[in-house]
């Protein structure tokens, strides 16, 4: 058995995993599900409604601590507007090892346990990531600590940014560590987007910098990227071998890295390339990326989620008509949601709704992959609303009707429904949950 001692915004992170899966839009969404479901972890500011923070407050709010925490994973719509994505790690296997009970998280002492090497390999990663995040924000503090670093931030003109300028007239824009792309960890991603994104590419000529980091100084070697050399293709996202110092993007194409004294001698000025920087519309850019539309709903709090919540009351263990039920498993996108898998390894397909009429809606009816699958919706059971939504279906589609209904009463009882279709009767399933 491994212990991993983190972050406590990591664990705060997987410690609310079960309700953003993979993906989520932003640090409010997450902070927003950190505040509803783990409030003892969380405390509030009495001054400012909806900033967050952890027990030590000195250095900044929850959202604050949470950005330099995730992977940024791309942009998609949500509604009419175009937004980030992010996930925690480069894929899904923290939260699906949280979700399966392969990491157990021990809220005493704010560690994780794993009986997985690699898992434990992740998680210190993470941690370290974490690290090297917030002390690449920190621009202030390595300057004053290197005085022999010939640049200066940029407060006047941004604020807000990491943008740094040269004695002789440069300016440059830190780059975002984003997470390793390789099994060796010797690939290390940068985001760019904070480059193009809004207008700071019309107020100066800016070029990116690349701080590579190591275990003892996440500032150990600064290279800086001519933007005149990203500007034709505008990558978002940066790959870094760190070993070779190589630097290209998703497509193939490669950038050379500048040393930041060949930098400082060679590199177009803040008020240079004013062509390029008039013509440039971030707007198009943004289109360009942008994934397919996502469903809003489903990525801040799905289906699963509610399940995982209200039915299961956040164990994947119970006993249904006689059978014991061992765990529940997400399947794959195209059927049904989620797996049940009994004691005897028989499995039992579930597909969950917000409500019984979403089964018509999204056309489960009319697909093969919903044959004898069972539902289980947040919506109260009414078996004459029932017959209603889905008698005609019944008839014309037989076994993609579901029998078997499990739901949630008012009184927060879980239940489970078998209808006998032909007689349009009900009967009562037997559940029991481990107390």
């Amino acid at each position: 058995m491994y212990k991993v001692e983190i972050p406590k915004v990591l664990f705060l992170a997987l410690d609310i995993a079960q309700f953003y899966r993979n993906n989520f839009f932003n640090t409010n969404d997450l902070a927003g599900l950190s505040n509803r479901y783990k409030g003892d972890l969380v405390r509030m500011r009495i001054d400012k409604k909806d900033y967050k923070y952890l027990d030590d407050t000195r250095f900044g709010g929850l959202r604050g601590n949470f950005s330099a925490l995730l992977t940024w994973r791309g942009l998609v719509k949500r509604g009419s507007n175009i937004v980030s994505t992010y996930s925690l790690g480069r894929d899904g296997r923290l939260v699906n090892a949280v979700c399966n009970g392969k990491i157990i998280l021990n809220r005493e002492d704010l560690a994780v346990y794993t009986n997985d090497e690699k898992l434990k390999n992740i998680l210190e990663i993470e941690a370290w990531l974490l690290n090297v995040r917030e002390s690449q924000a920190h621009v202030k503090v390595m300057l004053e600590r290197n005085s022999e670093v010939p640049l200066e931030r940029d407060s006047i003109d941004f604020p807000k940014e990491a943008v740094f300028k040269s004695y002789s007239g440069q300016y440059f824009i830190r780059s975002l560590v984003n997470n390793f792309v390789d099994s060796n960890n010797q690939i290390l991603q940068f985001s760019i987007m904070n480059l193009w994104e809004g207008k700071k590419f019309h107020k100066k000529n800016l070029h990116p910098l690349v701080v590579l980091p190591t275990k003892k100084n996440p500032w150990e070697e600064i290279y800086a990227i001519k933007n005149e050399d990203l500007y034709s293709h505008k990558p978002l996202l940066l790959n870094v071998n760190l070993h070779k110092k190589t630097c290209e993007d998703k497509n193939g194409n490669t950038y050379k890295l500048y040393s930041l004294e060949n930098a400082l001698k060679e590199f177009s000025k803040g008020n240079d390339n004013i062509k390029n920087r008039l013509d440039y519309k971030w707007e198009e850019l943004k289109e360009k990326y942008c994934e397919e539309g996502v469903d809003y709903e489903v990525r801040k709090e799905d289906e699963f989620s509610n399940f995982l919540r209200l039915f299961l009351d956040w164990r994947r263990t119970f006993t249904i008509d006689g059978k014991d039920v061992i765990d529940v498993r997400v399947i794959s996108s195209g059927g049904p949601d989620v797996e049940l898998v009994f004691s005897g390894g028989t499995t039992q397909k579930l597909e969950l709704e917000h409500l019984w009429s979403n089964y018509l809606d999204h056309g489960h009816h009319i697909n093969s992959a919903f044959k004898n699958v069972w539902i289980f919706a947040e919506e109260k059971f009414d078996f004459q609303k029932i017959l209603k939504i889905f008698g005609e279906a019944k008839k014309q589609n037989n076994n993609r009707i579901p029998d078997i209904f499990l739901c949630v009463e008012e009184n927060s009882n879980r239940r489970a429904f078998k209808i006998n279709w032909e007689n349009k009767t009900i009967e009562g399933v037997n559940l029991s949950f481990e107390a």
